[in-house]
């Protein structure tokens, strides 16, 4: 028998044009039907409990930007499949089994059981999730809230899944795919090695939007699902509980298609960031993206999906470095602070109770097969984006969805080129996730196989490939500002659209001063710290001096000569630098020392800010205008009131780190580009009046 592709509207359109039908008759003749069931469930937190997501967010979480949701959809008769996306960060694979222990009674068994996550960095922290995150570092009272959130998480998600089994009604199902294009990959790399979070430009991308649908008899739309790779992180760590760009993406849809339950599932993000990035409004509009290329998907020709799904799971094991020692562990429990120290603990434990540690890596795939027309795959854990490309080549790339975070939460998965890179994905998340050791190469090779292997040969590649596009930007695309002067028109829009009252106050304070600014270093007084280069206030490349607060002795210092002509109660200085790795545990944050007399206390922060001195005569604002996932770049102030100082020449600057065990940094950037920048500040945040 010839296999012939057609398209959903395709056969609509031949009956209706052949026989003048009703939409309810074509339902009849059309690619039969399949019963589908959809539901979804409120899980936003009702009491106080720590967001997961940042290691830096110790206290319970403040206001409520969106809800949160657990969104289910249940295919099938007989054997029915359970699909469930909740707004989470991720699902260990211990809250799946007790989910599973309790749709098990209602049909679902545990390998028809597809639990996934979009996550959100938003939404509280579930039991076992990323362990070593915040062993040590929260109280007894903080433990028990999670739990209960656990618990009222899993009852919520097991609602969701027996509501829509209960709404269960026949459907025709049409699967399409479009394109969006706002993730960047995040992992900057120089010199062939892994220098951080921010955007490579040139960096491997998903661009590719899969999109599955299901119509009632009377053609109307009743759930959509869509997916799409990058991370969920684009309000930053933002002390507040939502959904992030996933979360406004399926309520644009739910807006765009009145009556339907949408899903939206994140692929192989894990080094995949929102660009560009750092709030709400981001957020929004990044949710807005999706939800316009489904929108065109839908309008445009689908592929009809006349089969009920069958499912295929495995658990494989994914080889690991050799983990050191019972002395090893040892050696860290006495020497290490923080996450190193508690996952020596962990270890320790493992091996008095086991003998010894595991190699190897437990993790789950599972294939869902739509007759011949769709295979969607499901990958544990934070997958990286060589895994679609890589899948996109071995299999059939036009009949193929991958989804992440599904089913367990390992940790990152890296692919064989990260691993060589280095860098977090490879190396330092694997302490977040309690793993003893890094992976070895040969792991990429291992879950592709098994993943081919589970699709089997009539999903292997017929010769078509994915267009270069969509795993690689388009040239000459920026998601962000790339040279000063977009980043200062830029903040020129942001102070007139500037709406929060408290950010209002602040701006007020800083416009009067800008105006008697000076330049706040001389380049060539800069000591201490370590050499870099990363992204300055514009997202571009520039190289800095950098101190981290890993010890509590790192320190680094300058000076700034006043000019003599000058004589004034107040001097301002001003500077560009920035502050990064949000997501570290928070300390007690660096000091800024004037003349070693004056000081005063502070640390990162993603928004205008300003610290000031007990005794008033010492006050810092900080300006970030640009923005990673975790990082920021943008300009200091800083307000001298000190008769005995201000008119002092050269003024002596030092920051020191006052915290210890942590990552989080601290830079100056080595070329100053002063006094033009200052005439450029003071354009953007000082308007005329129009």
């Amino acid at each position: 028998m010839i296999e012939s592709i057609v398209t959903y509207r395709s056969i609509l359109g031949l009956v209706l044009a052949a026989t003048g039908l009703l939409s309810a008759d074509a339902f009849a003749i059309s690619p039969r039907a399949v019963r589908v069931g959809t539901a979804k469930v409120d899980v936003t937190p009702t009491r106080p409990v720590v967001l997961a997501g940042y290691g830096g967010r110790t206290k319970p979480f403040g206001p409520i930007d969106t809800q949160l949701w657990a969104r289910a959809c249940v295919i099938g008769t007989n054997n029915p499949i359970a699909f469930l996306v909740v707004d989470n960060c991720g699902v260990p694979k211990a809250v799946k089994d007790r989910v599973a222990e309790r749709v098990a009674k209602h049909g679902i068994s545990q390998d028809r059981l597809i639990i996934a996550a979009t996550h959100t960095h938003n939404a509280p922290s579930l039991v076992g999730y990323a362990p070593i995150v915040w062993a040590g570092r929260t109280s007894p009272q903080e433990d028990a809230a999670s739990e209960q959130y656990t618990q009222f998480a899993v009852e919520q998600m097991v609602k969701a899944i027996v509501v829509a089994l209960a709404n269960r009604e026949p459907m025709l199902l049409e699967w399409g795919r479009g394109r969006v294009t706002f993730g960047g990959n995040r992992r900057v790399i120089q010199d062939s090695g892994w220098r951080g979070f921010g955007l490579q430009s040139d960096g491997l991308v998903d661009h590719s939007l899969p999109v599955l649908a299901g119509r009632n008899e009377q053609g109307e739309l009743r759930f959509v699902w869509a997916n799409y790779a990058c991370h969920c992180t684009t309000v930053g760590s933002r002390n507040a509980v939502g959904g992030d760009w996933a979360g406004y993406a399926s309520m644009e849809m739910e807006t765009r298609f009145p009556g339907v339950t949408a899903l939206m599932s994140i692929g192989c993000g894990a080094d995949i960031g929102p660009q560009p990035t750092g709030s709400l409004q981001l957020a929004r509009q990044h949710g807005r993206s999706i939800a316009a290329g489904v929108e065109a998907v839908l309008a445009g020709d689908t592929t009809p999906i006349g089969f009920e799904p069958t499912i295929v799971s495995r658990q494989i094991q994914l080889p690991l470095e050799t983990p050191p020692g019972k002395d090893f562990w040892e050696r860290q429990l006495m020497e290490g602070t923080g996450f190193h120290h508690q996952l020596a603990k962990l270890m320790l434990q493992r091996i008095e109770q086991h003998g010894a540690l595991k190699g190897t890596v437990e993790y789950p795939i599972s294939v869902c097969s739509f007759g011949n027309e769709l295979a969607m795959v499901f990958l544990g854990g934070e997958v990286v984006v060589d895994y679609a490309v890589k899948l996109s080549s071995e299999l059939d790339w036009e009949r193929l969805w991958v989804t992440a975070w599904a089913n367990a939460m390992p940790g990152y998965i890296p692919s064989k080129r990260i691993l060589a890179e280095g860098g977090y994905e490879a190396e330092f998340s694997q302490v977040y996730y309690a793993q003893p050791s890094r992976y070895k190469q040969e792991v990429e090779r291992v879950l592709l196989d098994a993943v081919k292997d589970l699709a089997g040969p009539k999903f292997k590649n017929r010769g078509s490939q994915p267009p270069k596009n969509v795993h690689h930007p388009e040239r000459g695309f920026r998601w962000e500002p790339r040279h000063e002067a977009d980043a200062f028109a830029q903040l020129k829009n942001w102070v007139k659209t500037l709406d929060r009252e408290s950010q209002r106050k602040l701006l007020s304070r800083l416009q009067s001063l800008v105006p008697t600014a000076q330049a706040g270093v001389d380049e060539d007084s800069l000591s201490g710290g370590k050499l870099d280069h990363w992204n300055d206030f514009a997202g571009d490349r520039t190289e800095r001096v950098y101190i981290r607060q890993d010890r509590n002795d790192a320190e680094l210092r300058w000076k700034c000569h006043t000019p003599s002509s000058k004589s004034a109660s107040v001097q301002v200085y001003c500077f560009s630098g920035g502050t990064g790795w949000e997501t570290q545990p928070k300390t007690d944050g660096f000091q800024l020392t004037v003349n070693d007399s004056l000081n005063l206390h502070f640390d990162l922060s993603r928004e205008l800010s300003r610290w000031i001195s007990k005794n008033g005569k010492l006050e810092m604002f900080y300006l970030p205008t640009w923005r990673s996932d975790v990082d920021t770049g943008g300009f200091f102030f800083i307000v001298l009131r000190d008769d005995a100082i201000v008119n002092t020449s050269p003024v002596s600057f030092s920051v020191r780190s006052i915290g210890q065990g942590s990552m989080r940094w601290f830079a100056i950037d080595s070329q100053q580009g002063m006094p033009q920048r200052l005439r450029s500040l003071q354009a953007a945040l000082v308007q005329q009046e129009e």
